[in-house]
């Protein structure tokens, strides 16, 4: 046993050391420089340097948005009290009046909720940015940036949404669950077609509905999975209206995949205008949306 306390001796003293060490350094720093304290904010708007991008994310689609990265180049932190996009490719600007707040050389995404696109645009120019800033002391300074459509996603969009307008200025496009046609894992869809009244020939064909990420397609024929369902020939054209009957089945059968679905619901048909092919996309109302939701669980066995 003594051997054994003498062992210990030098260990406790160890211990000492280490924690006084731990300890000495938890004591304050002397204070910094004063002069190396970044201020609050720019002095001017003049002092505000940002780098600004417009760009979709996954989820933006279904909520009708677009981000908006604005990157702080200043040697400062930037409050952002409020922003304008502004484009003659808008009907009118789309605004945020949020606070964020950037620190220097650090990057933030905006979340906008976009507004409707004013048509004809042409190929329309990035968006200019106007940033509300707070300034040091307190006032606040607009700041028009231009931006950079990062990967074409605004054009992209304008495009689309003219398209989509030119389309239901003929006919109107909706979708909703039919119950009467679910039976197992099959779950039924009705695309309704009513053409406008007033349109005249219509010059409007819709070739074929796509698959989601959530639905599959199925051939009622023979009951094979595929990824575009061919409409009947001259659909859309017509002067009455009609409901075409689609199969539908879960694309993957997960409670995550239903969980986080954001585009699952947003079925979009290839559409020929005035012999100009395009895309429309049309988005399940709520109560089609739950609709549809309540049979992928069914089918699923969730």
């Amino acid at each position: 046993m003594p051997r054994r306390r003498a062992l210990l001796a030098p260990c406790v003293a160890a211990v000492l050391v280490v924690a006084s060490a731990v300890l000495s350094g938890c004591s304050p720093a002397d204070p910094a420089d004063p002069g190396s304290i970044a201020l609050p904010g720019p002095v001017t708007a003049a002092d505000v340097a940002v780098t600004a991008e417009v760009y979709r994310s996954r989820i933006d689609p279904s909520r009708g948005g677009m981000q908006l990265s604005v990157r702080n180049d200043g040697p400062v932190p930037l409050t952002i009290v409020g922003t304008r996009l502004e484009s003659p490719a808008l009907q009118q600007p789309i605004v945020r009046e949020r606070t964020t707040v950037i620190g220097p050389g650090l990057t933030r995404d905006l979340a906008l909720t976009l507004t409707p696109a004013a048509c004809p645009a042409g190929d329309p120019d990035p968006p200019q940015a106007v940033l509300v800033v707070q300034l040091i002391d307190g006032s606040t300074a607009e700041v028009a940036v231009p931006t950079v459509d990062r990967i074409g996603q605004w054009a992209e969009w304008v495009a689309a949404e003219c398209f989509a307008a030119a389309v239901a200025e003929r006919v109107q496009l909706t979708v909703r669950h039919d119950p009467a046609r679910d039976d197992g894992a099959l779950i039924g869809l009705l695309l309704d077609i009513a053409p406008r009244s007033g349109a005249g020939e219509a010059g409007v064909e819709l070739v074929s509905l796509s698959d989601t990420v959530l639905f599959g397609l199925v051939q009622s024929s023979d009951g094979r999975r595929v990824t575009r369902a061919p409409l009947p020939t001259g659909t859309g054209d017509g002067a009455a209206a009609v409901s075409i009957p689609i199969l539908l089945t879960p694309a993957r059968c997960d409670a995550h995949a239903l969980a986080d679905d954001k585009q699952g619901t947003l079925f979009r048909i290839d559409v020929v205008l005035d012999g100009v092919p395009g895309t429309v996309t049309i988005a399940a109302d709520s109560a089609t949306r739950a609709g549809l939701y309540d049979a992928f669980r069914r089918a699923c066995e969730l």
